[in-house]
């Protein structure tokens, strides 16, 4: 029996660091895409020379890399290149600041990433992913804080004892955490009443979710038409003709729900054009996700409650003195 929950506990571990990966390396590419557009975006004055510094770094680096896989490694004309790239960089200073402000502005204010609150909030809700995920696997290794002054003073079987009573109550206080954290969750962004039973609360969000996730899915079908546009330098804001955006509105069956019934009326003249992003009701579509995607804290909550039981079950093993459960 033992074996087979370290197994399972084993292949649990695996599956938290690919998702960890992945968070991290998501969370990277916001935080980087964010700094760049920003500086790309910014004009160059005699008193603020960020914009140009970043333009000078990207071209350096982008004409270093360039060169070295060009040239199979070769340090010297990869640094002298790179150093040229700095320079044109330095140069140009303002060329392309409308272009990037351009695609910014997109990004934050008219495409998917406005339904979690642009770059910054996907980074903020990733950085929570990877706090979980991390608590999760410190857990499995017996590596969770602990405050084991008593303990230590304790022979071996009452140490294991007092593990054993520390993980039960840990698992106890996340259960009842996960659930205070879902109730608040459910009544907040999801509208459903205090005095709901638990059954009626997990209705209201498991119906909330379908229509974000349907809403979701709609702002994605204009994300893929707007997007080479916005690329290539077209306004964001005007990229989008009123017929296009008509024929947006015409491909789902808006009526089958009744929140959504006059949604059907927000229609454009076929010569005119439209913001591109999705019409809901009756909640902005700025942020839309947001506070549903707060549910991974009750979630990570009920993941680290499984994973303290899983560790009391394994017969609560503490990291060893090098660095292994033991």
């Amino acid at each position: 029996m033992k074996a087979l929950l370290t197994r399972l506990d084993s292949l649990w571990t695996r599956v938290e660091l690919v998702v960890a990966c992945g968070a991290a390396a998501s969370l990277l590419l916001s935080l980087s895409a964010w700094v760049v557009l920003k500086g790309l975006a910014a004009q160059t004055t005699s008193s603020f020379v960020a914009g140009a510094l970043l333009r000078a770094g990207v071209l350096g680096v982008a004409a270093a890399w360039v060169t070295f896989r060009l040239t199979k490694g070769q340090r010297l004309p990869t640094a002298a290149v790179g150093v040229a790239g700095a320079l044109v960089g330095v140069l140009l200073r303002n060329v392309g600041v409308s272009w990037a402000g351009n695609i910014l502005g997109w990004v934050q204010d008219g495409s998917s990433l406005t339904l979690v609150g642009g770059l910054r909030g996907l980074a903020t809700r990733l950085t929570l992913l990877l706090v979980f995920v991390g608590a999760s696997i410190a857990t499995a290794q017996g590596r969770h804080l602990t405050i084991d002054v008593v303990a230590r003073l304790l022979p071996e079987t009452a140490r294991r004892f007092s593990n054993v009573l520390a993980g039960l109550v840990a698992a106890a206080v996340c259960v009842v955490s996960a659930w205070g954290f879902f109730d608040f969750i459910a009544i907040d962004a999801f509208r459903a009443r205090m005095d709901d039973a638990p059954v009626a609360k997990w209705s209201a969000v498991s119906q909330g979710l379908g229509r974000d996730v349907f809403f979701l899915r709609r702002q994605l079908a204009l994300d893929f038409t707007v997007a080479p546009r916005v690329v290539t330098g077209a306004t964001w804001d005007t990229a989008l003709t009123g017929a296009e955006w008509n024929a947006w509105l015409d491909a789902v069956d808006w009526s089958n729900a009744t929140e959504f019934a006059a949604l059907r009326e927000h229609r454009e003249l076929p010569e005119g054009t439209h913001v591109p992003l999705v019409v809901t009701s009756p909640d902005s579509p700025r942020g839309l996700l947001v506070k549903p995607l707060s549910l991974v804290v009750p979630l990570g909550l009920l993941a680290l409650a499984l994973r303290f039981l899983l560790w009391v079950l394994r017969g609560a093993p503490a990291e060893g003195a090098h660095g292994a459960a033991t």
